[in-house]
Parts: structure tokens; C-alpha cells; sequence
């Protein structure tokens, strides 16, 4: 396969994965380019490479971090193989080992297979690598799970000379704890363990032209009700959804967590909160950045597996869905306790706003 090819990995969207990011705002401008296929081609690239050196994972971050004017850029998609599996047991937790490039994705649908285990969390974008996940401190959702680096037990990093260093919890657990998080400050990744706990299925119920003024009031109170909260709005300004949001609480079942970090069991929204509008959405919907020449639909209020309950972006069999709609991010972090402050905030900002979309 080409460069490209193997960059791509066959899901569109990600063509040009190795000149820009994901939604085209980040242009990285490298001299030179490498996708090693194995760690001994990896440590030597790293060791004689023109600096700067930068890695890309799958391109998702919105943030110049990638940016190597005149340097080398170094992808892992070459480097993407499930080097060991060890099955979750009740009261103890497994462990799925893997190279520097591997998805998200790529290890959900590992997992799927005959139900081997399942990750705590997800982002709502499997598709991202997980070195570049736990690198950047990507999260998912729910108030008790810690983001995902959380769940990295070993990791394993190309250092500038091309030598390996190694950190684990066995080990060096303190020093674990300070290196996952590293925005590439630290070396290449080449190996990760993860941690894999029993299979599970999500409870997912959305809820559909919820007012938003009802949602931002109860939005701290949201929180402890599930295990998983998602909402999406664009009523902030004018235009389709004004004044409306949609909600999706989640609840793990069965749930690897002790009883203390759970959420209590699901129940309906109070109409209090539901207003005259707000409904639960049973209707097929596009999923997230769905192609407009393949669109796909998913069911927003149902039973389904942990990855695909969790994403937006993977099926039922945990195959990636087209990425060739692009949008652009920014997030903001904020005490829960301020969020309701914090929104009336860009709601106030954001009031002559024109929006396309209800979502």
C-alpha cells in the first residue's frame, strides 16, 4: 500500500493525513515524511530525523501541536498490531497490549469479538490512535471516569538518541502517572498496555427539543444521573434548534465500577424539564459527520454495546463510519458547579448567532 493508503486506512476523510489535520485548519509543513513499519524503522527515523520531529496519530487535534515547518513528520499507521490480550476475570481487570499507531476503533472491534472485554470509556470519535489521545488528554464523558489516560498501565516511548524507556505501574508508577499526558514532550510512543475490564452494554436514551433554558438550569443535576451525559445544541443563537437541545443519558450494564461510582438506575425526565417539546427521540438519526454520498443512521434510544453507545462514529460491528465531514472544535473545562454560569456566558455571546443546524 502507499503512504496515503496506509495513512487513511481506508476511511475517508483522512486522505490527506499526512499534510494537514483532520478538518484542514492545521497545515503541518514538513520537509520530511515517514510511516516506519516496524519500531527498529521507528527508532532509527527518530534518531536521524531533521527536527523538529512531530507524530501524527489520526490527524484530530485542532491545535498547531503537529506543526514541524522545514522538519520530519512521523505517522504510526504501520504500527498498529494487538501484541497481547489478557481477559478481564471477575474482581480483576485484563489488559490489551498494543503498538504506538493503534485506534481506538481498531481495538473495539478487536474486543468485539465473541465479547472479550470492553475499555472504560471511549471518545465520541474512536478513531482517533490512543497514543494520541492519551497524549493530548483526551476525555469521553461521566463525572466518575477519569479521562483516558487513566486507564494506560504501561507505556513505551522512542526517545530522541532512538533508545527505548519503558514506565508501567509494576514499575514506575509514579512516574506513569506524570508521563501519559505528555504532548509528545517525552519521546514517540511505540507501545501501550491499556487496561480491558468485562464486556458491557449502555442504556441510551436522547431526548429531543428539550428547552435549553430548562437543560442549562438542570445541567449539574444531569450530571449524576447517568454514568454518560451528552448534550448538543445550536439554540443559542438563531436559525433550526433555537432555543432547544437534545440530551443522551447513558447507564453501563452491566457496570465495571465498585457501587460508589455508579449512576442510579435510568428513569424518564420529569416533564418539568421536558417542557411542551421535549420528547424521547426513537427515530433513526444521521450519525456524526456521516458522508453525504453514504450516509449512515444510527438509533439514539436503545440497548447496544459499549463501543457503539459510546461513539458517534463506529456501527454496531465496530467498523468505522465515513469521516469526510469535517467540523472544528474548542473546548472549554469549567468547575461542574460553574456550568450552568459558564453557559449563560456563551449563551449571552453567542445570541446573534446564525445556525444551519439543529445539532
Amino acid at each position: 500500500m502507499t503512504d496515503t493508503a496506509d495513512v487513511s486506512r481506508g476511511c475517508r476523510g483522512y486522505e490527506e493525513n499526512h499534510v494537514q489535520n483532520w478538518c484542514g485548519n492545521i497545515s503541518f509543513g514538513s520537509k520530511q515524511k515517514f510511516v516506519p513499519s516496524t519500531v527498529e524503522e521507528l527508532q532509527q527515523v527518530v534518531r536521524d530525523a531533521a527536527p523538529p520531529l512531530r507524530v501524527i496519530g489520526r490527524g484530530h487535534s485542532f491545535s498547531p501541536v503537529a506543526e514541524c515547518a522545514g522538519g520530519t513528520l512521523v505517522s504510526l499507521a504501520r504500527l498498529n498490531l494487538v501484541l497481547d490480550f489478557q481477559p478481564p476475570s471477575d474482581g480483576s481487570v485484563g489488559s490489551i497490549t498494543v503498538q504506538g499507531g493503534t485506534t481506538y476503533s481498531e481495538i473495539a472491534k478487536y474486543l468485539a469479538v465473541g465479547r472479550r472485554g470492553a475499555l472504560r470509556n471511549l471518545p465520541s470519535c474512536p478513531q482517533f490512535t490512543v497514543a494520541g489521545a492519551i497524549a493530548t488528554g483526551t476525555h469521553g464523558s461521566g463525572v466518575h471516569i477519569p479521562n483516558l489516560a487513566a486507564d494506560v498501565s504501561m507505556i513505551e516511548f522512542v526517545r530522541a538518541d532512538g533508545t527505548l524507556v519503558r514506565y508501567s505501574r509494576e514499575t514506575d508508577a509514579a512516574t506513569l502517572e506524570g508521563c501519559r499526558v505528555h504532548l509528545g514532550c517525552l519521546g514517540v510512543i511505540s507501545e501501550l498496555r491499556l487496561d480491558v475490564v468485562p464486556f458491557f452494554e449502555v442504556d441510551a436514551r436522547t431526548y429531543a427539543d428539550v428547552p435549553l433554558e430548562a437543560a442549562v438550569r438542570a445541567l449539574p443535576e444531569l450530571w449524576t444521573r447517568c454514568d454518560s451525559l451528552s448534550v448538543w445544541t445550536s439554540g443559542f443563537g438563531r436559525g433550526p434548534g433555537s432555543g432547544s437541545c437534545w440530551i443522551t443519558l447513558r447507564h453501563f450494564l452491566p457496570h465495571w465500577a465498585p457501587p460508589e461510582l455508579r449512576a442510579p438506575p435510568a428513569a424518564p425526565l420529569e416533564a418539568a424539564l421536558l417542557g411542551e417539546s421535549g420528547h424521547l427521540l426513537e427515530r433513526p438519526m444521521g450519525r456524526y459527520c456521516s458522508d453525504v454520498d453514504a450516509p449512515t443512521t444510527y438509533s439514539p434510544t436503545r440497548r447496544e454495546p459499549w463501543h457503539s453507545a459510546l461513539s458517534l462514529t463506529l456501527d454496531d460491528q465496530a467498523e468505522e463510519t465515513s469521516m469526510a465531514v469535517v467540523d472544528l472544535q474548542a473546548e472549554f473545562f469549567v468547575p461542574l458547579e460553574r456550568a450552568t454560569e459558564a453557559l449563560r456566558a456563551v449563551w449571552a455571546a453567542s445570541a446573534g448567532w446564525e445556525f444551519g443546524s439543529p445539532a
